[in-house]
């Protein structure tokens, strides 16, 4: 064997031990003596067995997203808001009707909605989004109509059979699996594997009440890479002869990710049938299921929090749209016609990129652009701006290139850290293995090649502790993103403020912005909008 080939070989039993770890927790135990199939029934019976055909609750989801917190130091801050649930659903025929209150990003409003899923189709009534991103298929009228993606409606029939998971078992008894105890924080719990068509689970059941205490996926996630998300169910009450959880905590490696309390539930009530109705019309065009090793579960139930997730099967792009390479400056190019952009600023002897937007797929697609627009021309640094998860996911693949990551001051060793967790589960995850190079930017970090300089800020702000501003001398060009969106009217608030102080402080000369979201607009609209901006949110 060679030693390449022992290379590889080495990584991939690695790789295998990190994953069968997370499977069975580092402390997992020999399969019991108990079958799967005994755990099962006991906790149908505990739950009540065949008492709960149908339900209606309401619920608070307070929620979080570890992947866009202020800094890497608290996953936790700031939260996502809150949202109110109202719930009915047919637990015999695996139909949901979810009527949603739920915060919008930024700006404190609400967005209602309505999603309607049944095995065949996920329908959305009401703008469940933000910022006009609605997908095209939307029908107008009184109120927004569209159905749901396949990856979406994967995730979210996965998410609506975790909290039943038991019952599902129960029908499907074939496709539970023996699986050693589990450890999680210092309890041991007996569990079973279960396997269908929206994924797999871990279900661990608390020994004195036989109810399921937790229910895990193994979920990759842009940031963390393979990962357990877990959903702990505590405060157990009997309603009508039925024991329901009152209490869900979900988390990702622990990081909390939402905190659902129910305030009232209401067993077997009669719901009328068309409290599931889609229209035909919606129903002929939906999209079926996507395969669960193709759905980005943490993507889509987290964008969802605040409205940013984009109902497309195409991922980067509105449904039939492509990605396109495109000139913005000489020898800086910008990947447009998704919803995140990468820039690409050419040198003499090599390329600089800026972000590595949603996931590897997109950064495939991007590089190769790239290539075929600079030959020959390798990529030598990834410049990130700030380290939330929609701009980092498919840094990897640029990694694997050989480029160094510049990051803001502070965030190394994080970035050193995720960089080498195992990929396993990463359905474009890079073939070739790497060893991440990753540099801060103290302040001002800047590279010269052949009388190109390409110079990062740090920019003190609201959005993220470590943010940069990337400015390109020659071309007077600076890039931006999240603080505002290049092309779109640009809003007066402190985020604009805060970019134009630090424009000011570095004393640059950008007449125009190129955006990780959006397209190009001049400066001279920033600085205006500056200007309108209260001096209590400077």
């Amino acid at each position: 064997m060679s030693r390449k080939s022992s290379r590889y070989l080495m990584a991939f039993l690695c790789c295998a031990a990190a994953i069968s770890v997370l499977i069975v927790g580092p402390f997992a135990r020999a399969v019991p003596a108990t079958s799967p199939q005994d755990l099962v029934n006991a906790a149908y019976a505990a739950m009540g067995g065949d008492k709960l055909k149908t339900i209606s609750l309401k619920a608070r989801l307070e929620q979080f997203d570890p992947g866009e917190s202020y800094s890497v130091s608290d996953p936790a801050k700031p939260d996502t808001g809150v949202s109110d649930l109202a719930q009915s659903r047919d637990l015999q025929r695996g139909f949901a009707r979810n009527e949603w209150i739920r915060p919008k990003a930024d700006d404190g409003e609400k967005r209602t909605y309505t999603e309607v899923i049944t095995a065949a189709a996920g329908y959305v009534i009401g703008n469940d989004a933000t910022n006009g991103r609605l997908p095209k298929r939307t029908v107008k009228g009184n109120q927004p109509e569209h159905t749901m993606s396949g990856r979406r409606l994967t995730a979210t029939r996965r998410e609506l059979e975790r909290p039943f998971i038991v019952m599902e078992m129960k029908r499907h008894l074939d496709r539970v699996a023996a699986i050693g105890d589990q450890t999680v924080g210092g309890k041991t719990y007996p569990a079973v594997q279960y396997r269908d068509d929206y994924g797999s689970y871990i279900v661990m059941f608390d020994p004195a009440t036989k109810l399921p205490a937790r229910v895990r996926t193994l979920d990759w996630d842009a940031l963390e890479g393979d990962s357990s998300f877990d959903a702990d169910y505590s405060d157990w009450r009997d309603v009508s002869g039925a024991k329901v959880a009152f209490h869900t905590l979900y988390t990702l490696n622990g990081m909390k990710v939402a905190d659902l309390k129910l305030s009232s539930v209401m067993i077997n009530p009669a719901l009328p049938p068309a409290t599931f109705n889609i229209p035909q019309a919606m129903l002929t065009a939906a999209a079926k299921p996507a395969p669960a090793n193709a759905t980005p579960f943490q993507w889509i139930i987290r964008r969802q929090f605040t409205g940013f997730y984009y109902d497309s099967d195409a991922k980067y792009t509105d449904d039939l749209d492509t990605l396109k390479l495109v000139d913005v400056a000489p020898n800086v190019s910008q990947t447009q016609g998704g919803t995140h952009n990468t820039l690409f600023i050419a040198t003499n002897n090599y390329l600089i990129a800026v972000e590595a937007p949603n996931d590897d797929g997109q950064a495939i697609q991007s590089i190769d652009m790239a290539k075929k627009r600079y030959p020959g021309k390798p990529i030598r640094y990834l410049i990130l701006t700030h380290h939330h998860v929609d701009h980092v996911g498919g840094m990897r693949t640029y990694a694997a290139e050989g480029a160094t990551i510049v990051v803001g001051k502070g965030d190394g060793e994080y970035f050193r850290k995720v960089l080498v967790r195992p990929e396993t589960l990463n359905p474009d995850a890079p073939k070739k293995a790497f060893t991440p190079k990753v540099i801060e930017a103290d302040g001002k970090w800047s590279v010269n090649d052949g009388g190109r300089q390409v110079d990062a800020y740090i920019v003190e702000n609201p959005h993220a502790a470590d943010m940069l501003i990337v400015y390109v001398p020659d071309a007077k060009l600076g890039i931006v993103t999240d603080l505002y969106v290049p092309g779109a009217p640009v809003p007066s608030n402190a985020m604009v403020a805060a970019l134009v102080k630090g424009v000011d402080q570095w004393g640059i000369k950008p007449e125009r912005f190129a955006g990780g979201h959006g397209s190009v607009g001049p400066y001279a609209d920033v600085i205006a909008a500056a200007k309108k901006v209260p001096a209590a949110e400077r």
